[in-house]
């Protein structure tokens, strides 16, 4: 298939406008799904059952928004399956996208340590997704006796920060392409899957999505990715994006260049 022709077919999907209801699902013990996600991790079902009562089993259909900027911030997510993008949308209808969590990842966390607890973003799920939702009260209790778990949470707050600077200091010292090539980089690193011809995206990434990560158009984001493709640095399919050649990506997306 042609790069122009994947190009087509990758940014025709756009997400529902309107939010979806979501609805409860108890069909799997929370604590034995708690206790793979990374954050809870070597924690046995027992040093868990304190928080049984405070955990729900979530499910939201694609394009539902899980919360909106401004909501009280009175749980915690964390993504089971499927995908969920965090991110704003301004008066003119402009959006930015922070982050996009994936199964085990968590967001909602900044509420847990802010007084008042407002929502600061939309979280938006990408397609069919599953979450534990934590109340916060309870977790908090559970969080001061449990400091290693508390640590993670701070950990990961820190890293989700430090990438907000980045993509400022992107759009400040970056060209477009160079934005673009950046953070398919990030992508690649943190989302990716390993094949044996390069490491495949694995998100439900459309060019809206992608633009609003990196502060662009759509039609601009779509010439840096044709350029990419025809350069042999990535390979665009129908629905996701390989990168083949992550050194010359991450080149293209330092300031020096």
């Amino acid at each position: 298939m042609a790069p122009s022709n994947c190009l087509n077919s990758w940014s025709q999907e756009e997400l529902p406008a309107e939010p979806i209801a979501a609805h409860d699902c108890r069909v799997a013990d929370p604590l034995e799904l708690l206790g793979k996600t990374q954050l809870f991790e070597g924690l046995a079902a027992s040093d868990l059952e304190s928080l049984r009562p405070a955990i729900r089993t979530r499910t939201f259909e694609r394009g539902s928004y899980l919360f909106r900027e401004g909501d009280p911030g009175s749980h915690l997510h964390i993504v089971v399956h499927g995908q969920v993008k965090i991110g704003r949308v301004g008066q003119g209808g402009g959006q930015v996208v922070f982050a996009i969590a994936g199964p085990g990842e968590v967001f909602g966390e900044l509420s847990l340590f802010d007084e008042e607890g407002e929502r600061t973003a939309d979280a938006v799920a990408l397609e069919p997704t599953e979450c534990l939702v934590i109340a916060k009260a309870p977790l908090l209790q559970f969080l001061t006796a449990r400091p290693q778990v508390l640590i993670r949470i701070i950990a990961g707050l820190t890293a989700y920060i430090k990438q907000k600077d980045a993509t400022i200091g992107d759009v400040t010292f970056l060209d477009i392409p160079g934005r673009v090539a950046r953070t398919l980089v990030h992508l690649a690193d943190t989302k990716g899957r390993a094949t044996s011809d390069g490491i495949n995206i694995e998100l439900t990434l459309n060019q809206q999505t992608l633009a609003a990560m990196v502060g662009a158009t759509r039609e601009n984001v779509n010439r840096a990715l044709r350029t990419f493709s025809d350069l042999g640095y990535i390979r665009l399919d129908r629905g996701s994006i390989t990168v083949i050649n992550r050194d010359q990506l991450r080149r293209r997306g330092s300031p020096d260049v």
